[in-house]
């Protein structure tokens, strides 16, 4: 289970530990700190429909462990900031589900490069050479995979943005409506 867990979220709890810490060496020790405490607490977890929250809590307090044990001065607040973790889970579940739908439902030579630059956030120029693309060539696809996913999404779907976070309404059937 940590593995499955490991290659759905490490990347994206990596880029959430290093806009923290601005260190790649650091973040990285701090991820795997995390999957240890993963590891050895992930039983305890009562709803599975809260991994992505708990991981994120998880970060959260080793990211804080991390500059309380090295005596440097932080911010928690800047820390929360990113994710809320008074966020309504089911409403982020569904906002997730709904995305990874329409983001399936985009042209295979765009969904992938969608998905490397703005969910994984890796560069467009080891993207560019991953995909054997020129840089030019990479910008253009995740731009219309940016502008294909948001029709997508502005046909399927209304949104709320408050205090909250965001809050989605599906005007039809896309396949992303809260299922019970």
């Amino acid at each position: 289970m940590t593995e499955q867990i490991w290659h759905q979220f490490h990347q994206q709890l990596l880029n959430f530990i290093l806009s923290k810490v601005q260190d790649q060496h650091i973040a990285e020790d701090i991820l795997q700190d995390v999957f240890i405490k993963v590891q050895q607490k992930l039983s305890t977890l009562e709803n599975a429909n809260k991994l992505q929250a708990w991981l994120y809590q998880v970060c959260r307090n080793s990211i804080i462990d991390y500059y309380r044990s090295n005596n440097i001065q932080f911010t928690p607040l800047v820390l929360d900031a990113a994710i809320p973790v008074e966020q309504n889970d089911s409403d982020l579940a569904q906002l997730s589900r709904c995305l990874q739908i329409l983001i399936n439902d985009l042209p295979a030579d765009t969904a992938p490069l969608l998905v490397a630059s703005d969910l994984e956030q890796i560069k467009q120029q080891v993207i560019a050479k991953q995909y054997q693309l020129s840089l030019s060539a990479t910008k253009s696809r995740i731009q219309r995979a940016r502008s294909q996913l948001k029709d997508k999404l502005q046909q399927c779907c209304d949104f709320e943005f408050n205090e909250q976070g965001p809050q989605m309404h599906c005007k039809r059937q896309c396949g992303c409506q809260h299922s019970n």
